[in-house]
């Protein structure tokens, strides 16, 4: 390091730190820059994905009342994304660097301007009030009117300070310099943004975005200081080395010299539209990089030149290091806004500077230099002594060039930095205005000024959807691809055609950036989607499967892959390719791979359900956790999904989600055994929707069903066939028939017609014909007509004709259904032998665990309890396999068997469970009431039998129970309330005897009540 600097040592270590620190920022600046090229343009316009929910229908607690399949319809959402531009979005992280960088470069500029000698300090003064008033800090506001003070204050401030170090104190320390202007220039600018109107981040706007044309300006400095050192690089590169026998001579240095400006001059010409060639070239950029990189170690060979002015290692080094700063940290900020005109305009600037100084720099070599090459010299050590030609002709013959070449490109630099400017300013009034006028005038001028500004049209474009002129949107993002085709201009329009009418519009541009950009997935997955919401399958196919070769994110093309397949019908596809893709993280593949093992039958992957990490709700994790909670096989716990779905319901970003949340949460309270919470909250979501109410009532007439509350299932149902909802009449039609209105249940199922589908009509012609049949008709029936036959009557007929229907079956999987009201006819007729017969026979222990196994053991802990085996009961209880539609008798016979072994806080215990598990058990609820009087509690059996009716209104014994106790208690007005209650539900004749039977306990309460009086 010290041998190409030797100035180095002789430096003050404050002024090497402060070298080093500047130069590592002109680093970074560059580092910044080249992260800014290649993700500039996705940080200003990101790519995004647009999530598509798919309805796909989902069985939960499927039954089979009556042979009759039903089960809770719910919607298993499947997830497809297609990709769309968002909208734009300046990186405020990049402002507040490029403003940093400003700083430190205001900092070193003054501070080593107050250095200089008289000339050079009058130049460096001028210069710097100019760049300080390209802030244009008056425009703030701060002051009111078009008052220059503010920048009055600024020049001043600076000025005077740097004069005083300059005139006064020329004995401070360079180190003293720079704490003094780096504490000015915190001072000044935390007033500026103290007392501006505008928030500080556009207050940072407001100033980075104005000086951006001051920058340029120090970039072509910069420029035209160093365009021809890379020449002046390849010279020292052909004659450095020691040996004359390894320099190369003249023909060598001619040869790379030709190539390097034949380079520039086809870029040039591509430039200048006078060669219409597809040529790329050496990227000017980088060839700016390298001639600064040269350029700093030609500033030192050069010294001789500007001696009088300046000395290189204080003054010249420095202030070449803050250009570099400017111009990189300028460039850099171009490219992260994406300011493609700013890059354009530098890539002009260049390409013109360093081809016009080149090619003077090179004569001027040849000119004075040719023999000192033929013999292979060392004359890059020369080049700045010429005995010839003044140096003083590279620069004039470097300007005239350079100025031929700006004419005859119509000036189009000029007009290039200008339209880069009027972008900014666009940007900066889009974030300050509230109706963005001003900003779409600068960006309209920009786009004028410069046909190669794509930024601008694409702002207004952002600025035209954001107000929803689509016409003008339209307008200017085709105004765009015409200036210059770009994939992302491509999905923009695309994605403006949503209408269905739209569709040949929309398949037209996705073809022809397609065709364009035949390896840009975005496009390739947008256009598959498209087609597959046609008949062209085929299509909607090649370009997933083309989508899925060309993409960085195959995970997103591969979601889409299963939700097409699974819609258009190839399940057997879709369950493989759902074996096949794997990704742990990206929800929607995981989304419509739990859909498709749940809905077709695949393999379900058994998924934990974690806590959300977010309580806003996006489609896709909205998707995601509905699923996963919603599958049978979900390992998650209940409870805490139900604290998970009440936490996003409390959030205003999930109204839209409101409906499926609350549904999901009545499921998981029914399954965390809580049904009447599970009850109440589909009654309320029911209550507070007037179009889906059909589906709710029918799912809570579903579960009534399977509990076996029949009024109260057909009560539901028949709101669901009112609300117009597909399933319910033969549902209702079953409810009515299983609880006794037959007549009813046969005129609603005849009425076929109304029935949506043909199995539904054969299910209803069956019903009609099974309630209607007689004894002697079932027993030649068909099988299924008999087991409906029985699971009809079989509690009213004769045990006899029973019997000789039950026997006739013989049809091995309808047996054990037929089987179960036999069994319970001979418990009623005390037949325990043949009943216990029966459930051996039918129901062994190889028998699988489903819905039949639980009824028939429920039968079984009946018959071990009319038959006194205690013990039996007690041992074999634990063990027996119960639904959660039978725990009530799992919980009652344990409750009873601690009652019976005087063990009462574990019976009140487990009456509690029951009535929480299972309030639909009758029987559990007139026994926990009991167990609460005996316990000296009415009240609280009182509330209980209350809670009871509450859920199953039409049972008569529990309404019985109620009257009793509340008159027993002296609640007569309740109790006569309650008898008011029951009448309609009892024949008249059992109604008087039950009147009789309260006679005494209404006459007491009669006289408690004349007592008080």
């Amino acid at each position: 390091m010290m041998k190409p600097f030797p100035y180095w040592q002789a430096l003050e270590p404050s002024r090497r730190f402060l070298y080093l620190f500047l130069t590592a920022l002109v680093v970074a600046v560059i580092g910044l820059g080249v992260y800014g090229y290649f993700k500039g343009e996705k940080l200003v316009y990101p790519l995004e994905k647009e999530t598509e929910l798919f309805p796909a229908e989902a069985h939960l607690f499927p039954s089979a009342p009556l042979l009759t399949p039903m089960r809770v319809e719910v919607n298993a959402y499947l997830v497809s994304e297609q990709y769309a531009i968002g909208p734009m979005h300046l990186p405020q992280w990049a402002v507040w660097v490029h403003l940093a960088g400003l700083a430190v470069a205001l900092v070193f500029f003054w501070t080593v301007a107050s250095t200089l000698t008289r000339m050079a300090y009058y130049v460096a003064a001028t210069l710097g009030m100019l760049w300080l008033s390209t802030f244009n800090l008056d425009l703030l506001g701060i002051f009111p009117g078009t008052s220059r003070t503010l920048l009055l204050i600024g020049l001043g401030l600076f000025g005077v300070t740097s004069y005083l170090f300059h005139a006064f104190w020329r004995s401070g320390s360079f180190l003293l310099r720079f704490v003094v202007f780096t504490a000015l220039t915190l001072l000044f600018g935390g007033a500026v943004f103290f007392a501006s109107p505008l928030s500080g981040a556009l207050t940072a706007l407001h100033i980075v975005n104005y000086s951006t044309l001051g920058s340029f300006v120090a970039a072509v400095l910069l420029m035209l200081l160093v365009a021809y050192e890379n020449l002046h690089g390849l010279l020292w590169f052909n004659t450095h080395a020691q040996q004359p026998q390894r320099r190369f001579g003249l023909p060598q240095f001619l040869l790379i010299s030709v190539l390097y400006l034949g380079n520039l001059l086809l870029l040039y010409l591509r430039q200048a539209g006078i060669l219409e060639i597809d040529y790329l070239g050496f990227d000017a950029l980088l060839l700016f990089l390298f001639s600064t990189a040269v350029g700093f170690w030609g500033l030192r060979q050069r010294e001789v030149q500007y001696a009088r002015f300046l000395q290189f290692k204080t003054e010249a080094a420095p202030l070449y290091l803050v250009l570099a700063l400017l111009s990189f940290l300028n460039l850099g900020y171009a490219c992260l806004m994406a300011n493609d005109t700013m890059v354009q305009a530098y890539r002009g600037a260049i390409i013109l500077t360093h081809l016009a100084f080149g090619i003077s720099f090179l004569l001027y070599v040849l000119a004075n230099f040719w023999p000192l090459l033929k013999e292979k010299l060392r004359v890059y050590r020369v080049v700045y002594d010429p005995k010839r030609l003044s140096f003083f002709v590279v620069y004039l013959m470097g300007a005239v060039l350079l100025v031929i070449m700006v004419i005859r490109n119509n000036y189009a630099v000029f007009y290039q930095t200008q339209s880069a400017y009027y972008t900014y300013l666009g940007d900066l009034y889009q974030q300050t205005e509230e109706s963005p006028l001003l900003a779409e005038q600068f960006y309209s001028e920009a786009s004028h000024r410069s046909r190669s500004n794509t930024r601008a049209l694409a702002s207004l474009a952002d600025i035209y959807h954001a107000a929803g002129m689509r016409t003008l949107e339209m307008n200017r993002l085709q105004d765009l691809l015409s200036r210059k085709p770009s994939p992302q201009g491509f999905l923009q329009l695309a994605n403006l055609y949503t209408d269905p009418s739209d569709l040949f519009d929309h398949l037209k541009i996705l073809q022809t950036g397609v065709r364009q950009f035949p390896e840009y997935a975005p496009l390739l997955n947008n256009l598959g989607l498209l087609y597959g919401t046609t008949t062209f399958t085929d299509s909607a196919a090649f370009y997933l499967d083309k989508a899925l070769a060309h993409s960085h994110e195959p995970e997103v093309v591969q979601a889409n892959q299963l939700a097409f397949l699974f819609k258009h019908g190839f399940k057997q596809q879709a369950v493989e390719f759902s074996q096949t893709y794997d990704h742990d993280r990206h929800l929607p593949l995981l989304t419509n791979k739990l859909a498709i093992g749940f809905l077709i039958g695949g393999k379900t992957p058994v998924q934990t359900t974690a806590p959300l990490q977010d309580s806003i709700l996006s489609s896709a994790s909205f998707a995601y956790f509905y699923l996963q909670h919603l599958l049978p096989t979900s390992k998650g716990e209940p409870k805490a999904g139900i604290a998970q779905v009440d936490r996003l319901l409390r959030q205003e970003a999930n109204l839209g989600f409101t409906d499926d949340l609350t549904l999901l949460k009545a499921v998981l309270q029914q399954r965390a055994g809580y049904p009447a919470q599970a009850k109440a909250t589909l009654e309320q979501l029911a209550a507070n929707n007037t179009a889906t109410a059909g589906h709710y009532n029918d799912i809570l007439g579903q579960w009534m069903l399977q509990v076996q509350l029949y009024p109260s299932a057909a009560a539901y149902f028949g709101k669901a066939r009112q609300a117009g909802y597909r399933d319910a009449q033969l549902h209702e039609a079953v409810a009515l028939a299983l609880a006794g209105q037959e007549s009813e249940a046969a005129q609603l199922a005849l009425q076929t017609t109304t029935l949506p589908e043909a199995w539904q009509q054969r299910a209803a012609t069956q019903l009609a014909i099974a309630t209607q049949l007689t004894p002697s008709q079932a027993a030649t029936a068909p099988d299924s007509l008999k087991v409906q036959f029985l699971q009809l009557k079989a509690q009213k007929l004769p045990l006899d004709q029973v019997e000789q229907v039950a026997t006739t079956i013989t049809t091995p999987a309808l047996a054990p259904a037929a089987a179960l009201p036999l069994i319970e006819r001979y418990l009623q007729e005390k037949n325990l032998t043949t009943a216990q017969n029966l459930l051996q026979a039918h129901f062994p222990t190889s028998f699988p665990k489903n819905y039949l196994k639980s009824k028939a053991n429920a039968l079984q802990a009946a018959l071990w309890w009319q038959a006194e085996q205690w013990q039996e009961l007690k041992t074999q209880l634990p063990s027996l396999y119960f639904t959660p539609q039978d725990i009530g008798v799992k919980l009652y016979y344990q409750a009873k068997l601690a009652q019976r072994n005087k063990q009462t806080k574990e019976a009140t215990n487990l009456f509690e469970q029951l009535v929480r598990q299972a309030p639909w058990y009758e029987a559990g609820y007139l026994a926990a009431a009991d167990i609460l009087v005996r316990q000296k509690q009415p009240l609280k059996a009182y509330d209980l039998l209350l809670e009871g009716i509450t859920f199953n209104p039409s049972s008569i014994a529990l309404r019985k129970a109620y009257v009793r106790l509340a008159l027993d208690q002296g609640l007569r007005e309740y109790g006569l309330q309650g008898l008011e209650q029951l009448e309609p539900l009892l024949l008249p004749a059992d109604y008087l005897r039950f009147r009789k039977e309260i006679d005494a306990k209404l006459q007491a309460s009669d006289s408690l009540q004349q007592e008080w009086q």
